[in-house]
């Protein structure tokens, strides 16, 4: 199969087909079944091919005395391990989750962040595998959930070139790169528009000839279109119920309305893609008037033509064009006949 279309749950991404949303509940649900639901069947609503949650065991991720990222430092009456536990969400609720998803047709997608957690979604069982940027450069786990030889969502933030070709190397060795969508992200929550490089997009396509896709973290929706038109398949962004919640995501992600414009305009953008191939639309061909055609002045019968009575006007849209190619067969014939007013040229006026 082509590298550059993949398959999941008949959901066919890549070039030419529909872009893939997928709408990042992540943690914003509190771990708060009921919450979790709504933010399902709002995702549904929306039009979101997926909604995407995170597993892990905050013992086997986080030191207990690690440093907080910049964007979690607002939160003050917790460290970095104790943000993190609070969120974890248990193994039931997530199958819970999982089989809500399937009673409202939308595809459950989880972020592991451990082997154990991997193995866990294995067993619901998932059909795709979403790595976030914290473990593009964490080989041990790409290698784990590579062997369950799934699709792979990989997000490069927190990279450079050098790392994500080294990663790319893994999935080549392990004969698994047909199976990677591979979404360039910038990893700061809100990220800021002039740190994007949306122009990585179209060199990820080229260079690794995979399905390419952009996981959004501004607080608009300019990038995400722009990503679109710089050859994205996939999209992805967090929304949340309410920015008010508590978590350190929820100051950067979408409020109801927002998703459900922001897909909204995603499908707009879409259909202005069109072909790559320019071609006179259906609805220009009820224009073709606007365009000029070859005019001839009045002339007499034998007067040799020049440029001097030829002129360009709109008129019919089956007029002759005033084309290079068709003055060169024009200009130095003679007039057949007289011609008394001005009038559109037609070739059977010359000889």
């Amino acid at each position: 199969m082509d590298k550059n279309i993949v398959n999941l749950k008949n959901k066919i991404m890549g070039k030419g087909k529909s872009i893939f949303i997928i709408a990042e509940a992540g943690v914003n649900h509190n771990n708060d079944l009921s919450l979790a639901f709504k933010m399902i069947d709002l995702a549904k609503k929306s039009g979101a091919d997926a909604i995407k949650f995170q597993t892990f065991k905050a013992d086997k991720i986080q030191l207990k005395n690690s440093k907080k990222p910049n964007y979690q430092k607002k939160i003050k009456h917790l460290n970095y391990y104790e943000i993190i536990k609070s969120l974890e969400t248990n193994y039931l609720d997530q199958k819970k989750i999982f089989e809500y998803c399937k009673k409202k047709n939308i595809l459950f997608l989880s972020t592991p962040y451990d082997e154990e957690s991997a193995d866990f979604l294995d067993t619901l069982p998932i059909s795709a595998f979403k790595i976030s940027s914290s473990d593009l450069t964490n080989h041990i786990l790409l290698k784990h959930i590579i062997k369950k030889k799934k699709l792979v969502f990989l997000s490069t933030g927190l990279a450079d070139s050098k790392l994500v070709d080294d990663s790319i190397t893994l999935f080549k060795k392990e004969k698994m790169l047909k199976n990677l969508i591979l979404l360039h992200t910038t990893s700061d929550y809100p990220a800021q528009n002039d740190q994007i490089n949306l122009k990585v997009i179209p060199e990820y396509i080229k260079k690794y000839n995979v399905v390419v896709g952009y996981s959004d973290h501004t607080q608009n929706d300019v990038a995400s279109l722009g990503a679109i038109a710089m050859g994205a398949r996939v999209l992805e962004k967090h929304f949340t119920l309410d920015r008010n919640l508590p978590g350190p995501d929820q100051t950067s992600s979408l409020e109801p309305n927002e998703l459900h414009e922001w897909i909204k305009k995603i499908r707009i953008m879409e259909s202005c893609l069109g072909k790559s191939q320019k071609i006179i639309t259906n609805s220009e061909k009820k224009n073709l008037t606007m365009r000029k055609v070859l005019v001839i002045l009045p002339a007499k019968k034998n007067t040799k033509i020049d440029s001097k009575i030829l002129v360009a006007m709109r008129g019919k849209k089956s007029g002759i064009l005033p084309l290079e190619k068709n003055l060169n067969k024009i200009i130095g014939k003679m007039l057949k006949k007289n011609i008394n007013n001005m009038t559109e040229f037609s070739w059977d006026m010359i000889k």
